[in-house]
C-alpha cells in the first residue's frame, strides 16, 4: 500500500506542476500514513496559515481513497512544516498553562482546528500538573478550548439546585 500511496502522491504533484525533490510515505499506524515531501516551492504548497496544505491534503486523500478503497487517513508533512509548527504550539500552550498556574483563571484560546485542538490536549495532559486541564465548549467554528485550573474550593450547593 506504501508504494501505491507513494505512486499516486508523485503522480498528483507532478500533475500540480510543482517540483518535488522527494517524497517518502511511511505507515505509522494501522492505515495511517505520513507523506514526507521535501520541494523548493514549500511556500506555494503550504500557503498561508496552512490553507493550501490542507486543501492538498484533502484532495489527496480524495485520490487516494479512490484508487485504494481500504480507509485511511494521512498526514502530509512539507519541508517540516507541521513538525516546527507543532513545535511552537508546544511552546505557545506551555506559556499559557504557566499564566493559568500563576492566575488561577481559565484561558480561553483562540479558535484551533480539531488536529490543533487534539494537540493541545495531549500537550496539557502531558504537563507534570495534574491541577491543569483543558475543556472544549461550543460546535464547530465557535469551538473553543480553555485551559483550566482545578479550582481547590468546596463549592455548598445552599438550595440543592445541583443534588
Amino acid at each position: 500500500m506504501v508504494d501505491k500511496i507513494n505512486s499516486l502522491t508523485s503522480d498528483f504533484f507532478n500533475n500540480f506542476g510543482v517540483k518535488i525533490e522527494s517524497i517518502e510515505v511511511k505507515n505509522e499506524e494501522n492505515n495511517i500514513f505520513l507523506i514526507k515531501i521535501k520541494s523548493p516551492e514549500s511556500g506555494l504548497l503550504i500557503g498561508p496559515n496552512g490553507k493550501n496544505l490542507d486543501n492538498i491534503t484533502n484532495i489527496l486523500k480524495l485520490i487516494i481513497k479512490k484508487n485504494i478503497i481500504e480507509t485511511i487517513k494521512i498526514h502530509i508533512e512539507i519541508n517540516d512544516y507541521i513538525k516546527s509548527k507543532d513545535d511552537r504550539l508546544k511552546t505557545f500552550i506551555l506559556d499559557k498553562i504557566k499564566i493559568v498556574e500563576k492566575s488561577g483563571k481559565d484561558l480561553m484560546l483562540p479558535y484551533y482546528s480539531a488536529y490543533d485542538r487534539k494537540k493541545i490536549h495531549s500537550i496539557v495532559a502531558e504537563y507534570k500538573n495534574d491541577k491543569i486541564y483543558t475543556k472544549s465548549i461550543g460546535e464547530g467554528n465557535q469551538r473553543r478550548l480553555y485551559i483550566c485550573k482545578i479550582d481547590q474550593k468546596i463549592t455548598i450547593d445552599l438550595d440543592g439546585d445541583d443534588i
